[in-house]
């Protein structure tokens, strides 16, 4: 999610290089005094507190994995939300139904449920301190912690939700094809495979194989009869390892018109290395195995 940690650390920076400047103007104790009260409440408790917290979250992640957690630009990664929108990605542009992870899906709608009190608590809180007389400046800030917060939801919640469209569209497109990749769905999206199929199965009947003959429409649940997606559209890609691909059979301009040559000598010439974080356009199912094991992520 956004950076909100590294925006209050800025904040506090600023108000803390604000004071020192203004601390010279100020020559009697009661006037530091009233000063230094004012400064005190004009900083919410929720600033402090995600402060600490993504300190902690810091200090967590480099004892873990001895890595710097900072990405481009110094900002800190949330590795939860950083595979949210991984497995996102991946599921709008592949053309099949992509592995469900249903424990990061969880993790991100407990996150939801909870921050939404939060912001709500925020909104109310910047309220009641625009109304009295010295908390103006702390109203703001807590206004605008709420409002990013707001905005980092509605993100969050916008991937989610077009995350299970994106599903619920790929499993009726292919409804006959999908029956065999229930391992890659959740148990409410088999229950939506089944309803739908019987739906579709019913009106299929009613409509047309009522009135054919029978021997007419048993083949229609071959494999060959079924609707499939189509695993040789090209899509856009970028390399998270080094790796290689095996681009025989693919379509290449420059050898147009030459004969092909079924030596398997030239088997070699046909595999293409690519170094971590190059940018691809590959035909997917050259790449299928590479994003199941995290070495290639798919751009939309």
């Amino acid at each position: 999610m956004a950076d909100l940690g590294n925006l209050l650390e800025e904040i506090n920076n600023d108000d803390e290089s604000i004071g020192n400047n203004e601390d010279q103007s100020y020559d009697g104790e009661d006037d530091l005094d009233n000063y230094d009260n004012q400064r005190a409440s004009s900083v919410p408790s929720a600033l402090t507190a995600a402060v600490a917290q993504r300190r902690k979250l810091e200090d967590e992640k480099d004892e873990t994995t001895g890595e710097d957690a900072d990405g481009e630009g110094g900002r800190i990664l949330d590795p939860d939300y950083e595979q949210l929108k991984s497995l996102w990605t991946n599921e709008t542009a592949s053309p099949e139904l992509m592995p469900n992870d249903n424990e990061i899906v969880s993790i991100h709608v407990d996150v939801l449920e909870g921050q939404e009190e939060t912001v709500d608590d925020l909104f109310q809180r910047s309220k009641q301190q625009r109304q009295s007389r010295d908390g103006g400046a702390s109203g703001e800030l807590a206004s605008l912690v709420a409002q990013i917060t707001k905005m980092d939801l509605d993100r969050t919640r916008f991937m989610l939700v077009d995350l299970a469209r994106t599903r619920m569209a790929k499993i009726e497109n292919h409804a006959l094809h999908n029956r065999t990749m229930v391992d890659r769905m959740t148990e409410e999206e088999v229950a939506y495979l089944r309803q739908y199929g019987e739906l579709i199965e019913k009106h299929y009947q009613r409509t047309v194989l009522n009135h054919m003959p029978a021997e007419g429409w048993k083949k229609l649940d071959d494999p060959e009869m079924i609707d499939s997606p189509d695993l040789e559209q090209f899509v856009f890609c970028r390399t998270l390892e080094p790796i290689e691909i095996d681009v025989s059979g693919e379509p290449n301009a420059l050898n147009e018109g030459e004969e092909e040559e079924d030596d398997d000598d030239d088997y070699g010439d046909n595999l293409q290395a690519h170094p971590a974080g190059a940018f691809l356009i590959a035909m997917y199912k050259k790449v299928r195995e590479l994003i199941a094991e995290g070495k290639v992520q798919l751009l939309m």
